[in-house]
Order: C-alpha cells, then sequence, then structure tokens
C-alpha cells in the first residue's frame, strides 16, 4: 500500500471519501434531468445538494489545515526574535473562528445527507470548552448573551475582557475576566484537542453511514476506505504534531554547543584558567 494519504489526518481522509461518493454518484449517463438523476443516486432531497456538500468539504479542509497548523506551532512558532503579541492576537482569534466553522460544516454534512442523530451530534459538539472559547473570546465578547438570573443586574447580556498576561503560543492559561470581576480560565490547546477528538469520530461514523446507505457493494466501499488508508478508525495524535518544545531543545543545545567552542578557544589562550562547561 502506497503513503499518499499516511500524513493526512482523520478529518482530511474523511473529505477524500466523500468526494469518492460525489464522484461515485455523478457517474450516470448523460441526458436530460441528470441532476434529477444524480439527487436519487445519492439520496439527496435537492438537485444542488453535491454543491452544498463540497462546499462543507472544502471548508472541513481549510479549517483542517488550520488545526493542523495550530497543534505544531500553537499561536506562534518558537523564535529567539520577539514578534510582539500581534501574531499571536491574530492566530488567537483565526483558529477559534476556523474551529467555529468547521464544526458548523460537519453539522452541515448532516443534515444534507440526512444523517440520523443529528441534533444529538449537534448538541455533543457545541457542549464543548471550544465553542464557549469561541463565542466569549472571538465573537460576542463585548454583548455575551446569558439567562438574567446568573447576573446581579437582571440584564441579559455580560461583556469580557481577555487578560493579555496569559497569551502564550499553546494558551494553556486563556483567562476570560467578565464585567462582574468572574473570572473564566480556559486551556485552549486542550480543548482544541478535545474538540478534534470529538468531531473526527463524529465526521467518520457520519461519512461511513451514509457510504453504506449509497453503496450496496462492502467490497466498494472496502477499496474506497483502503485506498483513503482509513478502512478502520483510529484517533489521530495532534499533540504529537507539536513543535515548539523539540525546536527550543535544538537551540539551547546549539547554543550550550557555541558555548563550548567558545570556551575551548579561550582555554587554549590561557591554560590556567579554568572553566565550568555547562
Amino acid at each position: 500500500m502506497n503513503n499518499d494519504f499516511d500524513h493526512l489526518t482523520n478529518k482530511e481522509k474523511t473529505t477524500y471519501l466523500l468526494l469518492s461518493c460525489l464522484g461515485w454518484g455523478s457517474n450516470v449517463k448523460w441526458g436530460d434531468d441528470i441532476e434529477k438523476r444524480i439527487q436519487k443516486k445519492m439520496k439527496l432531497e435537492n438537485d444542488f445538494d453535491p454543491l452544498r456538500i463540497r462546499s462543507c468539504l472544502d471548508l472541513i479542509q481549510d479549517t483542517e489545515s488550520a488545526i493542523v497548523s495550530f497543534s505544531k506551532f500553537g499561536l506562534q512558532k518558537f523564535s529567539t526574535k520577539n514578534y510582539g503579541d500581534g501574531e499571536m492576537y491574530l492566530k488567537l482569534y483565526g483558529i477559534l473562528n476556523a474551529v467555529y466553522l468547521q464544526l458548523y460544516s460537519i453539522i452541515e454534512l448532516y443534515e444534507v445527507l440526512k444523517l440520523n442523530y443529528k441534533k444529538k451530534v449537534s448538541n455533543e459538539l457545541r457542549k464543548l470548552d471550544i465553542f464557549e472559547i469561541r463565542n466569549i473570546v472571538g465573537s460576542h465578547t463585548i454583548n455575551y448573551k446569558v439567562d438574567k438570573e446568573t447576573l446581579s443586574n437582571k440584564t441579559n447580556k455580560n461583556f469580557f475582557r481577555i487578560t493579555q498576561i496569559y497569551i502564550t503560543p499553546k494558551c494553556e492559561n486563556l483567562n476570560a475576566v467578565d464585567g462582574f470581576g468572574n473570572v473564566k480560565e480556559y486551556n485552549l490547546y486542550q480543548s482544541i484537542i478535545e474538540y478534534n477528538r470529538v468531531s473526527e469520530k463524529i465526521l467518520y461514523d457520519g461519512t461511513l453511514s451514509y457510504m453504506k446507505s449509497i453503496i450496496k457493494s462492502e467490497r466498494k466501499i472496502g477499496e474506497i476506505t483502503n485506498h483513503y488508508e482509513i478502512s478502520k478508525f483510529e484517533p489521530y495524535n495532534y499533540e504529537a504534531l507539536y513543535q515548539n518544545d523539540k525546536l527550543q531543545k535544538k537551540y539551547m543545545a546549539r547554543i550550550r554547543c557555541e558555548i563550548k567552542k567558545e570556551l575551548g578557544i579561550i582555554g587554549k589562550k590561557n591554560k590556567r584558567s579554568s572553566y565550568k562547561i555547562l
């Protein structure tokens, strides 16, 4: 088996499964009412639904690229140069909305493909920490709606400030202080890891269920899933992608090596001098 798809995440592989379904469904004889025949073959409600599916898949693929980049470097790739907080805030708002767009693309697929448990899937995704983080930090920061009973002023609006001191590449201590002094503490990196764990399984299960509903040949389904190297679901290890710690260790090793070389040169010039090598 080739490894053309070995580097892809489960969500990326799953989008290729659905693209294969689109290709399979479009394989009909040319003629009148071709859109209707494709619609019937793919068991869709509308003749434009294949385009809706393709739109969802494009969005999932694009946002997954952002999620993979965040998994590798967090909000900022390790560097000895100081680029300020601007890049991290840009990526903070970017990753939050990338996850939000992907989340709703998955829910939309469940709607278009008429899959079971859409409401359950929607609730499961929306109850994740990342959904609240996105709404508080990246969308409704100054006009966050809540139940009136939860606030002392009996309004249904709250607002938040994001404390700059806690913005780090992994955002493990992201704090949001509301208008009444209450603090919400989040671990952005782990919240996105949790989202990935839940969403990749939801997307895979829904896709496999749809494939079995339109393609009756188990052999054909097996050929497609084997081709994209996702015949059996295994959680993708996003945490293993993180590179900042490795980059920092390499940098420190290079610095130690340079110090040793420098001390060696100095030692030759003054043999009576003694140095402790770190």
